[in-house]
Order: structure tokens, then C-alpha cells, then sequence
């Protein structure tokens, strides 16, 4: 008999995107009667590397806007999720003085600002994208420690509102 396990990305990424794609892993562990694991892309990104400190993962969301995660070694995370400017986050990351690993897009456009606050403590990544090696060795850590859902219970990751609802929010239409 076969096993098979889905794993599903959560979030981040584009609003539809992301929707469409938990939305088809929801309707095939529902038809096959298989369990699921939503994974994070920041999650995901962690286990890009290998390293004896801590991990940041951040994905710009332009603007001098981030999203963050803050992992320890063993890719445990730190913290909430983090959506916000990145002085927010750098102040954020400062209250863990220890080394850290930076991974993901927004460790690329914002590698000078990193630099000049963390000077020797911090680490870079060559390996910068979502991959699925990653994401799979992700999932399979998250099922292994026995975080196993099923299709009922996965919802997407948002960490701030989309443009559009921010927009409503501004106008108050």
C-alpha cells in the first residue's frame, strides 16, 4: 500500500495565487482522503540553508516593506510572522543578539541596511528562492513532528490586508 501526503503552501505570496493553489490541494486530500500540510514560504525558506545560529527569512514586499520569520538552528520559529517596515524588523531582530543567517529576496534588496546593523553577525544566503527540495524537506519535518490537518482546516496565511481592502479602508468605500 502506498502513502501519500500533500503538502500545501499556505502563504505567503499573491492573494489569488495562494488561494487557487490551497483551494486544489484542499480538493485532493478531500477526494483522496489524505492528510495535509500547509508549509509558509518563510518557513520553506529557512531550510534553504544550513547554519549554527539563527535563520531570518524575509521576502520584500517592496516599499522598504517586509515579511519575516525568525528561526533558530533547527528551523523552530522564534517569533510571529512579521509584516511590517524593515527598521521594524531590524529593531526586532536586534533583541535576539546572535548570529543570524539572512535568506530570501528581502535579504538581497536590503543587504546594506543588514550590513551596516549587524556588521559581523550576520550571514548571507546564496540560495534565495523558493525551491522544493526545501519546501518538501519543510513539510516533512512539520508531518514528522505531527503537524498533520485536513482540508477543512487549512486557511491561507495572510499577514497584512491586500491592496485592494487597504485601499477601502483609506477611502472608506
Amino acid at each position: 500500500m502506498t502513502s501519500i501526503l500533500l503538502f500545501a503552501i499556505k502563504g505567503l505570496g499573491s492573494f489569488t495565487g495562494i488561494r487557487i493553489g490551497l483551494a486544489s490541494s484542499k480538493a485532493m486530500a478531500e477526494v483522496y482522503n489524505i492528510p495535509i500540510v500547509s508549509v509558509s514560504s518563510l518557513d520553506s525558506l529557512a531550510y534553504n540553508v544550513e547554519f549554527n545560529g539563527n535563520i531570518c527569512s524575509i521576502i520584500d514586499a517592496k516599499n522598504n516593506q517586509v515579511y519575516m520569520g525568525l528561526y533558530d538552528c533547527n528551523r523552530k520559529i522564534l517569533s510571529d510572522y512579521i509584516a511590517d517596515d524593515i527598521n521594524t524588523c531590524i529593531n526586532i531582530i536586534n533583541k535576539f543578539n546572535s548570529n543570524f543567517m539572512f535568506v530570501g529576496d528581502g535579504s538581497i534588496v536590503h543587504k546594506n541596511l543588514l550590513v551596516t546593523n549587524f556588521k559581523s553577525n550576520s550571514n548571507f544566503s546564496t540560495s534565495n528562492t523558493l525551491n522544493a527540495f526545501a519546501f518538501s524537506r519543510c513539510g516533512l519535518d512539520k508531518f514528522n513532528s505531527g503537524f498533520v490537518e485536513n482540508s477543512d482546516n487549512v486557511l491561507p496565511m495572510y499577514l497584512r490586508k491586500s491592496q485592494a481592502e487597504r485601499m477601502k479602508d483609506i477611502n472608506g468605500n
